[in-house]
């Protein structure tokens, strides 16, 4: 069984005094477990139980990540959305998804409650709680234990194939669009993220993108805490911050925006060791700069790598362990697809656009990604799949 859960108890066991969430009111592992045990009980508490969904759309990562663990802890699925989603698009995720619960930061939120079918509760971190129910006040209960069990050894299981994550990225359209995953996805995402920048010894990754960015949450601090080392969090992103950090060897890593790396590069900051820049798998420029460089996108996980030690030496790309690539010939076009085990399970409510973004051949699962032949450092020279001949939706 791929469960996410399931490691972090592992980890959290042999690695108990160790900082998990450094920052602000930093936590052990062995706290932090705690506290997603007391989250988890506290949805109990209110009869959310194992395969509802629970709305996450907080800015402070230490609460962002308590509910996110919490919330699988208890066989829940947690769903994100941007904190930039105003009240119609919080509504829509609601309703979209059927979340019984939703955790926020900012008030007020009674027109939210009062459009939204099924949410049962609001939940409130570092605002006024009069209208719901206070973060510490959920924590405040005896967790998920069941009759006679040692504390904090309880997890609802869920198989691979169910939904383990719920995740929002934006708009398409201008309606939100969410993106399904299935818990061995998860669990496949954070073993890739902990492989790709194959560095020695458990890290200290700086949380440089708003954890409701999928490949940040999975690849970065998920692969971070499931290899026992230390997600730093940074919510008000700074760059004089980040440069500090840098100089002074206080973080191993930290995803960027290749905006934010340009202000990096501004500051003549020495990136090449520490920072990675997450670009999307579309719109591909040509970048100066000595800094490892990954491709992808929240429908395909991250799918293609360059390091400054590969980029002297060749063009092209290398694809992310576990993804295969193929050129998908559609008539007179030709675009890439990928395959992996961290790809979407599919879009929310939209099964057309799922069925035109996901293509099927001898049960491999491919993702359209949108890019064409004009971006061959992507190619695999004499990698070409004919659509029409061996692909089926």
């Amino acid at each position: 069984m791929a469960n996410i859960i399931k490691t972090l108890q592992e980890v959290t066991m042999e690695n108990q005094a160790v900082t998990a969430i450094s920052g602000d009111d930093s936590l052990t592992f062995s706290k932090f477990w705690s506290l997603t045990d007391g989250f988890a009980g506290g949805l109990q508490d209110r009869d959310i139980t194992a395969g509802d969904a629970v709305a996450i759309r907080l800015s402070n990562p230490r609460a962002f990540l308590i509910a996110f663990y919490g919330t699988l802890r208890n066989g829940c699925v947690p769903v994100t959305m941007p904190t930039d989603y105003r009240t119609d698009d919080i509504i829509t995720v609601l309703n979209e998804t059927g979340c019984a619960a939703f955790l926020t930061d900012e008030t007020p939120f009674l027109t939210i409650l009062n459009r939204a079918e099924e949410t049962r509760v609001a939940i409130t971190a570092d605002c006024d709680a009069r209208m719901g129910v206070a973060l510490s006040a959920l924590l405040d209960n005896d967790g998920m234990n069941s009759a006679g069990s040692r504390t904090g050894i309880d997890i609802m299981r869920q198989s691979d194939g169910n939904h383990g994550l719920i995740a929002y990225v934006g708009h398409d359209d201008g309606a939100p669009l969410g993106v399904n995953y299935t818990h061995a996805a998860l669990a496949a995402a954070a073993s890739a993220g902990q492989s790709i920048l194959e560095q020695d010894g458990a890290l200290c990754h700086l949380g440089s993108l708003p954890l409701s960015n999928p490949l940040e949450l999975l690849y970065g601090a998920t692969a971070t805490l499931l290899d026992g080392g230390t997600y730093m969090s940074h919510p008000n992103w700074d760059p004089e911050t980040v440069r500090s950090l840098c100089y002074t060897d206080r973080v191993d890593q930290t995803f960027v925006s290749p905006s934010q790396y340009e202000t990096l590069a501004a500051l003549e900051v020495d990136a090449d060791e520490t920072v990675a820049v997450l670009e999307p798998t579309t719109a591909l420029q040509k970048r100066e700069g000595a800094v490892t460089r990954l491709r992808g996108r929240p429908e395909t996980g991250l799918t293609h790598v360059q390091t400054p030690a590969t980029a002297d030496t060749s063009p092209r790309w290398e694809t992310v362990p576990m993804v295969e690539s193929c050129v998908l010939e559609d008539g007179a076009d030709s675009e890439l697809a990928v395959s992996g085990p961290a790809v979407m399970d599919g879009y929310v409510g939209r099964p057309a656009m799922t069925d035109e973004t996901i293509e099927t051949s001898d049960s491999t699962r491919w993702i359209r990604t949108g890019v064409t032949s004009d971006e061959p450092a992507l190619f695999k020279p004499g990698d070409r799949t004919d659509l029409a001949g061996s692909l089926s939706s």
